[in-house]
């Protein structure tokens, strides 16, 4: 392979990453069902085109066989009544009216056979599209979800202790010398206020002083 086919590849599946990040999945789903729906919609059009030839056909059918019933009530009358030319003639258009049926019966029987086959794709589009909508739903359902975890994975992956410049062990030495420089005021307080009453002890009784001068 070429240096330049490759490069092709190579850009042109970048670009198919691209776009397959930038697009929405359930959005896809949802043009898809829209387009089923506008495709079954156009095919009800043609059907009942089909259709209505059918019933067009067989209308026809039966206004052949009724004629042809009523010319062999003719013919059967003519003979009765020994009229042997009136009976061919009514004979005659019985025979064209059964030509007709028949040729009638076998359009109505493709055009019967074309309707079913065509409702019975009719049915498995409207299946299909019943199908890809309760796809849809699930599809939605797993997509927000796999959404919402990532962004949590994506938030917990930034409070990585191993990456996060404290330290708490340097926090823990820090609190750790600010409590002994607190305790040790403490003990130096401590220390002072025994001084001080030592200090009281020693401190002269200006009241005792002066009852000496009064004695002398």
């Amino acid at each position: 392979m070429g240096v330049f086919n490759r490069l092709s590849n190579i850009f042109r599946a970048k670009v198919n990453n691209a776009i397959d990040n930038m697009e929405n999945p359930i959005e896809l789903l949802d043009q898809k069902i829209r387009d089923m729906e506008e495709s079954l919609n156009n095919a009800k059009l043609s059907s009942a085109q089909i259709l209505g030839n059918v019933h067009e056909i067989e209308k026809k059918m039966q206004n052949a066989e009724k004629e042809s019933k009523d010319y062999d009530a003719k013919v059967r009358l003519a003979m009765s009544k020994g009229n042997e030319e009136l009976a061919k003639k009514a004979l005659e258009k019985k025979l064209e009216a059964d030509r007709s049926y028949n040729s009638l019966k076998v359009s109505y029987d493709d055009a019967r056979a074309k309707a079913e086959a065509v409702k019975a794709k009719l049915k498995d589009l409207e299946e299909e599209i019943e199908k890809t909508r309760r796809y849809r739903d699930e599809a939605a359902a797993r997509y927000n979800n796999a959404e919402a975890a990532g962004k949590v994975n994506e938030i917990l992956a930034n409070v990585d202790t191993k990456n996060n410049k404290i330290n708490l062990n340097d926090i823990e030495r820090k609190i750790q010398k600010k409590e002994a420089y607190a305790e040790g005021l403490g003990e130096l307080k401590e220390d002072n206020s025994l001084e001080n009453e030592f200090k009281k002890l020693e401190e002269i009784d200006l009241d005792e002083e002066l009852k000496k001068y009064k004695q002398q």
